[in-house]
């Protein structure tokens, strides 16, 4: 199965697993992990610790992402999700925390196309690739972000204008060559 898109949590999730990795790899990992890494084997898990030191623990980071719940807006082709208690396959019963020690929930998604997520070429090209093919540093990239919500609150059907990202670029520099924007 080809997936179509993928959640940007997902996405930071195979980040860090892929940094985990390379850090239990570093550490004494197989052979082969060690030989794939080569001279950096040693170096790494002070590398990463470093970085996250330095670089990432002081950065301030948003989390764009929505809850997905039954009544979030989506096209309405697609029609609503359910969520509901998962229930014991064993017992029929769902789950508590009387009888199981947790509760789940069960969903069901009548899409994949809700909430936050990364639309792969494949969603529209049935040869371009699929999310599960997509590098998760694809979705890592410097942010601009051009806040126009004053313009909007005056006028609901404000769209952005070049003259507001020459404002952003005056204020802020050049936007970065393959940076996201955000508006």
């Amino acid at each position: 199965m080809r997936f179509h898109s993928g959640s940007a949590a997902a996405a930071a999730a195979a980040v860090l697993g892929l940094a985990l990795t390379v850090a239990a790899a570093a550490e004494g990992g197989s052979a082969q992990q060690q030989q794939v890494l080569g001279a950096q084997t040693e170096a790494m898990p002070d590398y990463l610790w470093e970085t996250f030191d330095r670089h990432l623990s002081r950065m301030r980071f948003i989390d764009l992402t929505h809850t997905i719940r039954p009544d979030m807006p989506i096209w309405r082709g697609f029609g609503n999700s359910t969520f509901s208690a998962a229930v014991n396959r064993l017992s029929g019963e769902p789950f508590t925390y009387a009888t199981d020690g947790f509760v789940a929930t069960a969903y069901r998604l009548t899409t994949d196309q809700m909430g936050t997520q990364l639309d792969a070429p494949a969603h529209f090209n049935p040869l371009g690739a699929a999310s599960d093919e997509i590098p998760a540093t694809y979705a890592l990239s410097k942010l601009a972000v051009i806040d126009v919500s004053r313009k909007v609150r005056a006028n609901a059907t404000y769209a952005v204008q070049v003259d507001d990202i020459l404002e952003w670029e005056r204020q802020h520099g050049r936007v970065p060559a393959r940076a996201a924007v955000f508006v």
